[in-house]
């Protein structure tokens, strides 16, 4: 009868233990199905593959090779991609790079990266959405028509970063966006040194737009033909901490900020909204408005001298400092004091080729002509009247080109 007892007894713990577990399995899974689970999804390494379909992807894009990318790529939180040297990838429809992780793209001047389209045209493909990525970086890559509308028809910025991270921009280019060429909308540390951007925004768009408390350097940079403002520093509407913080110097900034129109000029460069800027050494010419230093901006600790303006347009003239803003004529200052229509032109800054005087800019022209060279003649006005605490010479093609100075590039892209 014990016997029969225990064998009852034992074979009950049996059964509680088998429902214990089927309860526990059940509870497990009722918890992982009732919440997302990115951890699932498992990035795919690259490898040998030439042809990436849209998903999760991580590894590196080989030197010298040609992808293909047919989808959306995401780049998870705890991976990277890495693109080397000449490698070129075509995005032949509207899809984007998502990045929440790492992307390192790291042309050379002897082999640049190129992403592009198979129609060279504004607005392509998608760009680089990296609004929670941790580390975003491009050297020496060329970065064309992108910027197409998303799932809304709202169009794309070509780098947009929304997240505290360092954001290291250099010697790259950026051809035909559709909206800003470069955003960034946090705390991120960012240098943006010795790129040229041409003709992008459609309406609106600017080059490169700072918010939100972003702090770091952009010098050295060309940039022509955007809808919007070359380079805007803005903090907030509302709010004035954390606060923008950009040192500008040595850019050159043409026919800027036609497209965007009278109801909203775009500018050379804005201080604006809470934010302070150091604005020397630039080089200004024939945009809608010159330097724009607004009443919101942090006025008592923004500097700015030494910079360069110019216009063929007798009209633009009175926009150099925009009457009713804060920003004043500097002693240090180089100052176009000639109407377009005198032969004698005063303050010339002599590119080596620039439309025929009088020019006035073509606000539809998107690609830039070949034959632009905004590298400045030996006899140019500009060379040795720099603040030398950034460098000798005003503009981003300068004669000293040692540790870093200077803009690279040749005409063109």
């Amino acid at each position: 009868m014990k016997k029969r007892l225990n064998q009852m007894l034992e074979k009950s713990i049996k059964m509680m233990a088998v429902a214990g577990t089927i309860a526990f399995v059940f509870s497990a899974c009722s918890k992982s199905s009732s919440s997302t689970n990115t951890n699932n999804v498992v990035a795919t390494p690259i490898g040998s593959n030439t042809t990436l379909n849209g998903g999760a992807w991580k590894g590196t894009l080989l030197a010298g090779n040609t992808y293909t990318i047919n989808g959306d790529i995401t780049v998870l939180k705890t991976d990277t991609l890495t693109v080397q040297a000449g490698a070129t990838i075509n995005v032949p429809a509207n899809h984007a790079f998502f990045i929440q992780g790492v992307i390192n793209s790291l042309g050379t001047q002897a082999a640049p990266i190129t992403f592009t389209a198979p129609v060279a045209q504004p607005g392509q493909w998608g760009g680089f959405q990296c609004d929670s990525a941790k580390a975003v970086t491009f050297l020496w890559t060329k970065i064309l028509w992108a910027g197409k509308g998303d799932s809304t028809g709202k169009t794309r910025q070509t780098i947009a970063v929304s997240t505290s991270i360092p954001v290291d921009i250099e010697d790259c280019w950026f051809v035909g966006g559709q909206d800003n060429a470069i955003g960034v909308y946090a705390t991120a540390s960012v240098k943006v040194l010795r790129n040229s951007f041409y003709g992008n925004g459609t309406t609106d768009g600017d080059a490169i737009d700072f918010h939100s408390g972003a702090t770091g350097i952009v010098a050295y940079n060309v940039l022509w033909g955007g809808a919007g403002t070359a380079i805007k520093v803005f903090t907030s509407s509302t709010i004035a901490n954390p606060q923008t913080n950009i040192t500008v110097y040595n850019n050159t900034c043409v026919d800027n900020g036609f497209r965007r129109g009278a109801g909203e000029p775009g500018r050379g460069v804005i201080v604006d909204a809470y934010s302070k800027a150091t604005v020397y050494n630039n080089l200004l010419v024939n945009n809608y408005w010159s330097l724009d230093i607004t009443p919101q901006a942090d006025f008592a600790n923004t500097t700015y001298g030494n910079n360069y303006f110019y216009v063929t347009v007798d009209s633009l003239r009175q926009y150099l400092y925009p009457a009713g803003e804060k920003g004043m004529i500097k002693p240090s200052d180089i100052i176009d004091s000639s109407a377009a229509g005198m032969m004698n032109k005063v303050n010339d800054p002599l590119f080596v080729n620039y439309p025929a005087y009088p020019a006035t800019p073509d606000m539809s022209l998107r690609v830039i002509p070949a034959s632009y060279d905004f590298h400045l003649k030996a006899n140019s006005p500009a060379l040795g009247k720099g603040n030398t605490t950034y460098n000798n010479d005003i503009g981003a093609y300068v004669s000293d080109t040692s540790n870093g100075k200077g803009n690279r590039h040749v005409p063109g892209y």
